[in-house]
């Protein structure tokens, strides 16, 4: 309960309830605990497989950055196979982990906490998720003495939750949590890929580049069921050459600045690509009534979702990206 309060909100959870046709009104996570929560446990009307199901869907899914890799073509059947993911996870000592989740919150090291098969666009899924300890500085005062300004930080440990998830067309997602105060992921990427190197070799896979995708979303900027709004772009050219056009606010959309709009494609046809870009996956019917964040900047196979969203929401805009990215 103590992670859902983090993970989740208390109108997720009570909606969830609902769901399943029981009580799910409460004023707080006390109240939620005792006389919602354990009540439904004690008659055996929801499990503890429930709840971690919801805390899946909770932390799992946005406030991250993504990196995309393609199995070679040879290696997919091998990678996929459950038996010899069992194999390697009795030889490391990671069975529990198969077995059920293992609930941790802030473990001393990296700690693989669930290793289990899921489904996404109605096709199977290997995954590993892994839970962390780390420590955030958060600003906290300002002071002056004399000639000298001391600003004071406070050091807060978080739960981080990272993911590995291959796909049975060889895809592989390897999903950092998002940092209060970095942009770089490179340290937290490579040690999740030696940590998983037994899983997911990196040497079977190769990177997936994202340039066709930035570029192919910018053109369908033009078109009647354009799926995306820019808030920035930043275009280059092999010479070093950067044009960055800007909004004037998030909520504002480039594409409605044709002088912007003018200037990036003519230095486009000369030559230029499309670095990155920061875009708003538009509302979807019967996938999300909301506009979802998308940072499409770092790596090259790299892309972030901002906030937490859905496991629908996530895999919606991963499809997309893909179908830009062909």
């Amino acid at each position: 309960m103590t992670l859902l309060e983090r993970a989740t909100t208390l109108g997720v959870l009570s909606e969830y309830l609902k769901a399943k046709q029981l009580p799910h009104s409460a004023g707080s996570w006390e109240e939620m605990r005792e006389k919602r929560v354990l009540p439904a446990i004690s008659k055996q009307k929801l499990t503890f497989k429930d709840l971690f199901a919801l805390l899946a869907e909770g932390e799992e899914f946005g406030r991250n950055h993504t990196f995309l890799y393609q199995a070679k073509q040879g290696e997919i059947k091998k990678l996929f196979d459950m038996a010899r993911i069992r194999s390697i996870a009795k030889r490391l000592g990671h069975e529990r982990a198969l077995e059920n989740p293992v609930l941790v919150d802030l473990p001393p090291q990296p700690t693989i906490v669930e290793i289990r098969g899921e489904h996404s666009s109605d096709r199977e899924c290997r995954v590993i998720k892994v839970v962390e300890r780390r420590e955030e500085r958060r600003f906290d005062s300002e002071k002056i003495q004399g000639n000298r300004v001391l600003r004071e930080w406070v050091i807060d440990e978080v739960r981080a939750v990272n993911l590995a998830r291959l796909h049975a067309s060889g895809l592989l997602e390897i999903r950092i949590q998002s940092r209060a105060n970095s942009t770089l992921y490179k340290t937290e990427l490579n040690q999740m890929l030696t940590m998983l190197k037994d899983y997911v070799p990196p040497a079977s896979f190769r990177e997936i580049s994202l340039t066709k995708a930035k570029h192919a979303l910018w053109q369908n900027r033009v078109e009647k069921n354009r799926r995306v709004r820019f808030s920035d772009s930043i275009m280059r050219n092999d010479s070093g050459t950067t044009l960055l056009a800007s909004t004037g606010g998030e909520q504002a959309d480039l594409f409605r600045d044709s002088g912007a709009s003018s200037s990036i494609d003519t230095f486009l046809r000369h030559g230029a690509y499309c670095d990155s870009s920061n875009i708003w996956w538009l509302p979807r019917k019967g996938v999300t009534e909301r506009e979802i964040h998308m940072r499409l900047s770092g790596e090259n196979n790299e892309f972030a979702i901002t906030a937490a969203c859905t496991r629908k929401e996530y895999d919606y805009v991963l499809n997309e990206l893909r179908v830009f990215n062909r």
